[in-house]
Formats: structure tokens, sequence, C-alpha cells
């Protein structure tokens, strides 16, 4: 092989390892600029994040819990910013049953992980066939308005970017009505099946966290999601948990000038979303338990 062929065999390699790297890392702020042709700037975006300030190191649990807590959600709802608070005010890493590389390489270093060594494991999943895989689950429910936007939001431009208007007025051919349209409609059938699921046939403790809540009443919600994972924190590191509660991973709100929700859209969300508050004070009254 000639040194020519040999520098050219190099060089691809290289831009083929500097490639997979930008992929990897791009999700948490531009997760379509990898597919869509947008300029290489996109992909360094995340050089430009602030940098997480830890209360202490991160460590995992040691030993082990021989309870798996699951913290379900559906997407769009809070998880990685409440996963982000608890290891926070523990400095326990939290694990997921997925593989983000964007949220491994920024703050997550247990993503993929799922058993006793980490604080609670994050699912956007109905409860697992497996009956002993999780004992007990934190579900964390938002408005799914709030939930499928914000989703729709991270589908088009990751963990905290806001997807262009031009993404809410794509036409399906197919369905003769805007891509927007059909997905919060097939997602509300999701976010009601994912909350119904795990309140009627997951037979472990539940604790639940409503999203809008936990915003405004973030240390006392905290405490009781903590108080139901039976750890104790100091007030300093509760202190300094709420110092740094809003973190680099929650999206930045950006007014709009147009709603992209129709009438039709309000009141199917407001149908879907009373049979679940429903379905969760029938719960609570069974079950005696709280809500925060």
């Amino acid at each position: 092989m000639s040194r020519r062929s040999i520098f050219l065999f190099a060089a691809l390699i290289v831009m083929l390892y500097f490639s997979i790297i930008l992929f990897m890392l791009s999700p948490l702020h531009g997760a379509k600029s990898a597919y869509y042709g947008n300029s290489y700037m996109n992909h360094f975006a995340y050089r430009q994040l602030p940098q997480v300030v830890w209360c202490k190191e991160l460590k995992w649990r040691s030993p082990p819990s021989p309870n798996v807590v699951a913290l379900v959600s559906y997407p769009g709802s809070g998880n990685t910013w409440l996963r982000y608070l608890l290891q926070q005010v523990t400095g326990v890493v939290t694990g997921s049953i997925y593989m983000d590389y964007g949220l491994r390489v920024h703050g997550f270093p247990a993503e993929n992980i799922t058993d006793g060594s980490v604080l609670v494991v994050k699912t956007h999943e109905i409860p697992p066939l497996e009956s002993d895989k999780f004992k007990s689950a934190i579900i964390l429910m938002r408005n799914p308005r709030d939930a499928i936007l914000a989703d729709f939001n991270r589908l088009h431009k990751g963990h905290i970017g806001t997807a262009p208007k031009s993404a809410f007025r794509m036409k399906s051919s197919e369905y003769k009505k805007t891509d927007w349209a059909t997905y919060v409609m097939s997602q509300l059938v999701v976010w009601e099946s994912l909350h119904r699921m795990w309140f009627t046939k997951f037979q472990g403790p539940i604790h639940i966290v409503f999203y809008e809540v936990l915003v405004s009443e973030t240390r006392n919600t905290l405490q009781g999601i903590l108080n139901f994972l039976n750890y104790t924190v100091s007030e300093t590191d509760m202190d300094c948990a709420m110092k740094h509660k809003e973190g680099i991973y929650r999206r930045k709100k950006k007014l709009q000038d147009f709603d992209p929700f129709t009438p039709a859209m309000y009141k199917a969300i407001e149908v879907s979303r009373s049979r679940v508050l429903n379905i969760i004070k029938y719960y609570q009254k069974t079950h005696n338990s709280n809500t925060q």
C-alpha cells in the first residue's frame, strides 16, 4: 500500500471516529441536526452549554439496594430534570433502561444501568412483564398538553431545544392533515395508556409526583420523594440542591406568537386527562396513597 493510500485510510478512520463522537454528543442540544444537514456548528453547540456544578461527587449506591425503583414518565414530563435534582441532593447516580449518549456525557454516567446500584431507573415504558424487575415506582405526571409539546420539541431539537414553527406546519399526504395534528392525537393515546397501565397493573408501591407541583414546590416535593425512597439527606445537601436546582436540563421557555393546539386537540386532551385523574383518585382511595 502506498504512503498516499495509508494517509487517506488514516484520515478516513479519524473522520469516522469524529463523526461517531459528534453523533453521540449531539442529542442533548440538537437531535435533528445530525440528520437534516444543518451546519456543523450545531454539532458543537454542546460545548457552549454551562457546566454542571454538582453539590458532591457522584457515586454509585454501595451496597446496591435489593429494591430497584422505577422513575416512570411519558417523554417530555421532566424525567431528566428530576433525575438531576435527585443526583444533586443525594450524590447518587440515577439509571435508565435506555442508552442516551448525550445524557451520559452530560452528567448521567449510569445510562443503561437498571440494577440496585443506582437510585432510580428512568423508563417511559409500561410495567415490565418481569414482576420483580421494579419493587416500587415514582410516577412523574405532567399535563399532556405540555408533555406532548415538550417531547415534540425534543424530537426536533434535542433535550433543551425548541422546534421551529415550520415543524408544526409540515403536511402529511397520507392523512391529509399536519404531522403535528397526527402526532398529538396518537401520543395522547400513548400518554393515557402509560399511566393507566402503571396504576392498574403494577403491584408495588407507587409515589405520584405532578410536574407542575415539582416546579412550584421543588423542595417539599423532592423531600417527599426522598421519604418514599427511604433516603436521608442533610439540610446542607438540600440547600445546595435548591441553589443549583435549574441546572442545564430544563428546556428554556420560548415565547410563541401562535398556539399549535386546535380546539379539537384541547377537548381531546382534557377528556384524556380527566380519565387519568379519575384513575389516580381511585388508586389513592384504594391504596391510601399521597400525591406530591
